[in-house]
């Protein structure tokens, strides 16, 4: 191989190499904002429960939305199973 091609080659590797890293360490949020009506906390769960409408938004939606006085925010604490329950007018309901 010519010089430049091997740098050509050697670069592509790199770059390659370099994204692959990236990846490898970038782990998709698997965080959500879950909201019954005007009640929201974080849940890292998608959970449907039985008589419960729950809406689910990113975990970026929060930013916009924190100093919205519609919302009542609920942070969590070890207290409380973030998989399987909800609030509902300021009560924690365990599923």
């Amino acid at each position: 191989m010519k010089p430049s091609a091997k740098t050509l080659v050697r670069g592509v590797l790199a770059a390659a190499v370099s994204l692959g890293l990236i990846a490898a360490t970038t782990t998709a949020a698997s965080a959500y904002v879950a909201c019954n009506q005007n009640e929201c906390w974080h849940t890292d769960t998608r959970v449907k429960l039985p008589g419960v409408t729950l809406t689910f938004h990113n975990d970026t939606w929060q930013h916009k939305h924190q100093s919205d006085k519609h919302y009542t925010w609920h942070e969590s604490d070890s207290s409380h199973d973030w998989h399987h329950g909800y609030w509902d007018h300021g009560t924690w309901h365990s599923n």
